[in-house]
């Protein structure tokens, strides 16, 4: 079975997009999980004992305490 050029071309055009897509997809997966891994970083400085993080913060906001 033979393919036209353009059959060809299409379908490499196509792979090509596919390649770019996972890759953009995976970097943006990697950037959140290394903002994710940063912030929880932030947070272990408060192990023990009370501390106010932005949620309690907003939770006395809302609650006018």
């Amino acid at each position: 079975m033979k393919t036209t050029d353009t059959t060809t071309v299409k379908r490499r055009a196509f792979l090509k997009g596919a390649a770019a897509t996972t890759v953009a997809v995976g970097g943006g997966t990697l950037t959140a999980s290394v903002v994710a891994e940063s912030e929880s970083a932030k947070t272990k400085k408060h192990d023990k004992g009370y501390h106010e993080s932005p949620h309690i913060k907003d939770y006395y906001r809302l609650a006018r305490f």
